[in-house]
C-alpha cells in the first residue's frame, strides 16, 4: 500500500505543478494498481475539470463516489462539475447527497 500511496503523491505533484497530461497518466497508473482507491479517481476528476473536459470528470468522480460513497468530498466535487455544466437540479441533489453524507458521520 505504501507503494500506491507515494504512487498517488507523486500524480497529485504533478497535478499542482500544472503537469496535467503527465497527472493524467500517473493517476491512471495509481488507478490501474487499485481500481478502488478513490483519490486517485478524485485526482483525475480534478485534472479533467481543469480542462474542461467535464463529461469525463464526472465519470471519474462518479468511480470514486462508487469506490467510497461516505466521503462527502466527492458528492461536493460532482456538484461543482455539474453546476460548471448548467446542470443545476442535478448540482443541487450532489451537494444534498454531501450533506447528507457528512451529517451521517461521513466524511
Amino acid at each position: 500500500m505504501a507503494d500506491i500511496v507515494k504512487m498517488y503523491k507523486d500524480a497529485f505533484a504533478m497535478y499542482v505543478s500544472g503537469e496535467l497530461d503527465a497527472a493524467i497518466g500517473a493517476f491512471k497508473q495509481v488507478i490501474e494498481a487499485d481500481s478502488e482507491f478513490a483519490l486517485a479517481h478524485q485526482g483525475i476528476a480534478e485534472v479533467y475539470a481543469r480542462l474542461d473536459r467535464l463529461d469525463e470528470a464526472i465519470d471519474a468522480i462518479q468511480r470514486a463516489i462508487d469506490a467510497e460513497p461516505t466521503e462527502s468530498l466527492y458528492y461536493t466535487s460532482l456538484s461543482r462539475f455539474l453546476q460548471r455544466q448548467g446542470k443545476i437540479p442535478e448540482a443541487e441533489a450532489a451537494a444534498a447527497d454531501a450533506q447528507r453524507v457528512q451529517s451521517s458521520g461521513g466524511s
